[in-house]
């Protein structure tokens, strides 16, 4: 867990589904967005981001040499 600005973030790895989901805050998600292939964000009724989550994250991560994700909520997103 990471701790920053009274904000705790969590990273959970699950190597069963191979799955990362990255908790930003705490709150109830009222949906979920997909940004990209493999990709959701959760938001809460106000579009605030919750959490992160990348699916077949060993293969989106190995593939990809991502160095970073940008959410950007301004665009329209697709409910997942």
């Amino acid at each position: 867990m990471t701790e920053g600005r009274g904000c705790k973030m969590q990273i959970d790895y699950d190597t069963q589904a191979d799955a990362i989901y990255v908790q930003l805050r705490p709150g109830e998600v009222d949906d979920t967005l997909a940004i990209g292939k493999y990709i959701f964000v959760d938001v809460d009724k106000d579009g605030v981001p919750l959490g992160l989550e990348i699916l077949f994250a060993g293969r989106v991560l190995a593939t990809q040499d991502l160095t970073s994700i940008t959410v950007n909520l301004n665009r329209v997103a697709q409910p997942a």
